[in-house]
């Protein structure tokens, strides 16, 4: 549990910081605070800090803004310096198995062991043809030095990382519905669920089973591609571009343009999951939830329908919180919900034991 009964997820991605805070000391988590800045142009870059003085004045400004007082934060990760690999072992204790990670780490990621940090989870347990008792890992190795700008980014801002986590991870508790008992015809179906947010510059692509991510892809392309792509084609600017990707103008180039490459960035998707389905012979997605900052641009959801073939929902990152008085209209949380799911998820850390 959060120290004070308050934890804060930390967001830093291309373009903006969000932050979320919640009270996790009842039940029902409440979010007592959220607040978004936007940061300058290639203080961030695909996920990765490139100047960390430059993202610790805004994270002090966004700390001041909104008066936050809690200095201690969980901060997510997603970038090109981020490898997720399942490994199957077979069963043993957690000590054994520590040491069998450590041992066979380097057969599975393209990075010096002396310069990852490297992380894992037990995913799932089975038992093969010949009743051997196998498990699952999902291996998690980060660049030591892309860790280490965000940590300076936070210990220059005066803030205290007590956990670092893949924000795929924390998209499973803002995205997937909790199951209280007395809610229980709510649940979520059976079956895995895929969740795709597109952020400005990285979509994440998880599949979650059980409430546990199975498979995790980070794709280099969010939001900020297509408007760039706009831009570069039709000579318009930021806002224009905006405003064909999102419907609210019409532009008979720029929505061929648009459909084009909203169509292969749904088949590079596509082939993610393709791809997971080969490794773990599992069939059994049921649906798509949909997230991100990116993820507002015209017909998508029907694309990532026919691609997929899959069910479409829009995702609701505020389900699993009660709200405090924040200093937003409903309009405006509408508007900017489906851009915190990374934030609120890695503030829910905070109600796991």
């Amino acid at each position: 549990m959060a120290k004070g009964g308050v934890s804060i997820g930390l967001d830093i991605s291309t373009g903006s910081i969000k932050v979320a805070e919640v009270n996790v000391s009842r039940k029902e988590p409440i979010l007592t605070n959220l607040a978004i800045i936007m940061l300058p142009e290639g203080a961030v870059r695909d996920g990765e800090i490139d100047s960390p003085e430059t993202v610790a004045t805004y994270l002090k400004e966004l700390w001041k803004q909104n008066r936050i007082s809690k200095r201690r934060v969980v901060l997510g990760i997603a970038n090109q310096k981020v490898i997720v690999r399942p490994m199957d072992l077979p069963y043993m204790p957690e000590e054994e198995l520590k040491n069998a990670v450590n041992y066979q780490v380097q057969e599975f990621i393209p990075i010096p062991i002396d310069d990852a940090i490297v992380d894992y989870e037990v995913v799932d347990e089975y038992m093969t043809g010949e009743e051997e008792r196998m498990q699952t890992v999902l291996l998690a190795a980060a660049h030591r030095e892309m860790i280490t700008a965000f940590m300076d980014a936070c210990t220059i801002a005066g803030l205290v990382p007590e956990a670092v986590e893949l924000k795929a991870f924390a998209m499973v508790r803002s995205l997937i519905k909790k199951e209280y008992q007395f809610l229980e015809e709510e649940a979520e179906a059976p079956g895995s669920v895929c969740l795709i947010n597109i952020g400005a510059g990285i979509c994440n692509v998880a599949v979650v089973k059980e409430n546990t991510p199975r498979f995790v892809r980070m794709l280099m392309r969010g939001g900020d591609y297509f408007t760039k792509l706009l831009c570069d084609n039709l000579k318009l600017s930021p806002i224009e571009a905006e405003e064909i990707k999102r419907g609210r103008s019409t532009d008979p180039e720029g929505n061929n343009l648009l459909q084009r490459e909203i169509q292969a960035f749904v088949g590079e998707i596509r082939r993610s999951l393709e791809y997971y389905i080969s490794q773990s012979q599992e069939r059994d997605l049921s649906k798509v939830i949909l997230s991100g900052s990116g993820s507002k641009m015209i017909n998508l959801p029907l694309e990532l329908n026919r691609g997929l073939r899959l069910p479409i929902e829009i995702g609701h990152p505020l389900q699993n919180v009660q709200l405090a008085k924040l200093p937003y209209t409903p309009e405006e949380l509408a508007e900017l919900e489906s851009a915190i799911a990374c934030a609120v998820g890695l503030a829910l850390r905070g109600t796991e034991d």
